[in-house]
């Protein structure tokens, strides 16, 4: 048997709950395992401290007010403190700064030319990054039939990360 499996019967072990098939392989374990046997001398040392506590009544009167509590479950319900949850507040303090940022957007006077900048600037963008790809091109053409021998050259140098094997 593994440690887990016996420290899973201690308990029941001290108790004297185990089969005697289940006792045999619990001792023979821990004939074997010191850290079992210290294990289960914490176990008893823990029984033995606890068994000295005095046991409490309880009166019958609050076993009276447990057992009147209900079991069911309660149902989700929305309600302001859910929205006022700690974890919350980050969320809502975005989600007020963009409906803040949409309302000016969408209010705003002069909305056909904030539409026109937004345009040109993503159309400036766009023309940017196709005279950069045609820049890369035209090199890349440039090099012509020493390009595949340039590549070789920085794979056998291993700058690409991957050398030959």
């Amino acid at each position: 048997m593994t440690c887990e499996q016996i420290e899973e019967l201690l308990s029941p072990y001290i108790e004297d709950e185990l089969t005697a098939e289940d006792r045999k392989a619990v001792d023979s374990h821990l004939r074997i395992c010191t850290d079992c046997a210290s294990l289960l001398s914490l176990l008893q040392e823990t029984t033995t401290s606890l068994s000295e506590f005095p046991e409490l009544k309880v009166s019958d009167d609050l076993m009276g007010k447990l057992y009147a509590i209900p079991q069911t479950k309660r149902k989700f319900r929305l309600s302001i403190d859910l929205l006022l949850k700690p974890s919350l507040q980050p969320i809502l303090a975005a989600a007020t700064v963009l409906m803040t940022l949409i309302s000016f957007y969408t209010f705003h006077p002069d909305k056909v030319a904030i539409d026109k900048s937004i345009n040109r600037q993503f159309h400036q963008g766009y023309r940017t990054i196709g005279s950069l790809y045609a820049k890369a091109e035209s090199f890349a053409v440039s090099l012509g039939q020493h390009k595949d021998t340039i590549l070789d050259s920085l794979k056998s140098n291993k700058l690409f990360g991957r050398g030959e094997e």
